[in-house]
């Protein structure tokens, strides 16, 4: 399973990469982005958890755009981003800070309007994410017990959000990606809420 995610990432920044030489009519743009995240956890009856807390951390990466007209787009981002919250254990009330370390990949389908010097967009779409390393104080997250189940799971996919405004070059955004309740492979005891602001810039 590793090895085949692992491949389907390597071939999509491989994609991305190669999908510059159609830059042709302007209508395909790559650019870089990064910025801050705020993260939290929603949790069922099994958790082992009763209370998570977002706390910042960081993303970056870069996106590909396609622009279908002048009032629609599709967008796909490759983004590595370092997740944490604080965690409450709901049988000690000991605190532990949960960190993550990310890749995820989500396809949006974008609405943009010229507005002033610019133009405001709003994006909607799935991603699938895949978690390299997550870790509550000593404990690893990834880590099954004895009946096979785990707090969180390394493949995971669920739904994003973005909006924000571009001044050509330069862009503002702002983002939102929640596992909650979306798919089975995010069937775990605990689901990854994150808010994201960051800039970006097309090259």
């Amino acid at each position: 399973m590793k090895k085949s995610v692992i491949l389907s990432i390597v071939a999509t920044a491989t994609f991305l990469m190669g999908s510059v030489t159609l830059h042709a009519q302007n209508k395909m743009s790559l650019g870089v982005k990064g910025g801050v995240n705020s993260t939290f956890y929603k949790y069922d009856s099994e958790s082992d958890y009763s209370k998570s807390s977002p706390e910042l951390g960081a993303s970056v990466g870069g996106f590909l755009k396609y622009d279908f007209g002048k009032w629609f787009a599709l967008q796909t981002d490759l983004m590595i981003h370092y997740r944490n919250s604080e965690m409450q254990n709901k049988f000690t009330a000991e605190k532990s800070k949960l960190e993550s370390y990310d890749l995820e990949v989500p396809l949006y389908g974008v609405f943009q309007f010229k507005t002033g010097a610019g133009k405001a967009f709003f994006g909607i779409g799935p991603y699938i994410g895949y978690g390299f390393s997550a870790k509550a104080g000593n404990r690893d997250m990834y880590s099954k017990d004895a009946e096979g189940k785990s707090p969180m799971k390394q493949l995971n996919y669920g739904a994003a959000t973005m909006l924000g405004y571009d001044w050509g070059h330069f862009q503002i955004n702002a983002s939102y990606i929640s596992q909650n309740g979306i798919g089975s492979i995010s069937n775990s005891s605990l689901r990854r809420q994150t808010f994201g602001l960051g800039i970006g810039y097309s090259l």
